[in-house]
């Protein structure tokens, strides 16, 4: 499943990020209703252009990763219940390309958008407990293929790494502390990620950019996709 209907990403333009620049001092209902226009079709067209144009690219050379321009992009609208931050929109936008199109599936790839540090993710970020005591009953069932892979992302400059990582080694797992694996028994994500610049995104080529990301990603993705 991938979209054939959107023209080629042509690039963010400059608007795009001047847009979440003055979003981020009048971050207010009222201001943004005035201007959710040029959140469209400065951010969410080009948007949506990136990743069908990327999902296109990458079914094309057989990666499992596709994107549904109306299903993979992130809303803009914080969800603002349970935090002392009451604003109600981000200051940043996100896709992503996953199996199914859709964000809330298991493993995928990143798009952020965000004025001085853009970027691309890759990984399993935050699963469920069942999914990490999976994770780490394979690295302790062969750590070779583990490890394997984690030099396939260092082929590519990726660093396999984790946001929220225990302090000591998890239950069960202990005779494994001073293995090769031990820190990453200890991750609570998996995830690679790589920066750009602003004037990066805002050049057509970006699409093939973010289709070099995914091959470089893919051994993360694969391998928990196998799991």
């Amino acid at each position: 499943m991938f979209d054939t209907s959107l023209p080629p990403f042509p690039g963010f333009r400059k608007e795009a990020f001047d847009f979440f620049r003055e979003l981020a001092r009048n971050n207010e209902r009222d201001w943004f209703k005035a201007r959710k226009t040029v959140y469209e079709d400065e951010v969410v067209w080009p948007l949506q252009c990136l990743v069908a144009e990327a999902g296109r690219e990458a079914a094309s050379q057989g990666f499992r990763l596709t994107a549904d321009p109306k299903k993979s992009i992130f809303r803009i609208y914080r969800d603002t219940r349970f935090s002392t931050n009451k604003d109600p929109y981000k200051t940043h936008a996100g896709a992503v390309l996953t199996r199914d199109g859709t964000v809330k599936s298991s493993g995928g790839v990143y798009i952020h958008i965000e004025p001085d540090r853009p970027m691309m993710a890759a990984g399993f970020w935050h699963p469920e407990n069942t999914v990490v005591r999976a994770w780490r009953d394979r690295m302790a069932q062969a750590p070779d293929t583990f490890l394997a892979m984690i030099d396939q992302l260092k082929a590519g400059d990726l660093e396999l790494e984790s946001d929220e990582q225990l302090k000591r080694m998890p239950a069960g797992y202990e005779a494994y502390a001073d293995d090769e694996i031990a820190p990453y028994l200890r991750f609570k994500s998996y995830t690679v990620s790589r920066p750009f610049k602003e004037k990066e995104l805002q050049s057509p080529d970006f699409t093939r950019t973010a289709v070099q990301m995914i091959k470089d990603c893919y051994p993360l993705l694969a391998y928990g996709w196998e799991g």
